[in-house]
């Protein structure tokens, strides 16, 4: 494909791929790993359920950004269940040095 053509997408990951498999897939590497309040308990827990320490926390960015009001941001979360999804990512941070 003719580089001028290529969308974002594919100049992004063209830039990242490692290997091609024959008639299979690529591997790519991430060198950023973006996470959030709502998927990243479950993967916090199942890494300490299996003794696992996160890789490279360096590399990693987290962002609360599905539970935080658009309005009013310096005021508390009034729901509970996202005031606890942000609280929650916050102490997994915390403790995993992201």
């Amino acid at each position: 494909m003719n580089n001028n053509k290529k969308t974002l997408f594919d100049k992004v990951w063209d830039a990242h791929v490692m290997e091609t498999v024959p008639d299979g897939p690529q591997i790519i590497y991430i060198d950023k790993h973006l996470i959030h309040e709502v998927t990243s308990p479950q993967a916090f827990a199942e890494l300490e359920s299996r003794n696992l320490e996160v890789f490279r926390p360096k590399q990693i960015v987290a962002t609360a950004d599905h539970n935080v009001p658009t309005w009013d941001q310096d005021k508390p979360i009034r729901d509970e269940s996202s005031r606890n999804q942000v609280q929650q990512l916050t102490e997994n941070c915390k403790k995993n040095n992201i």
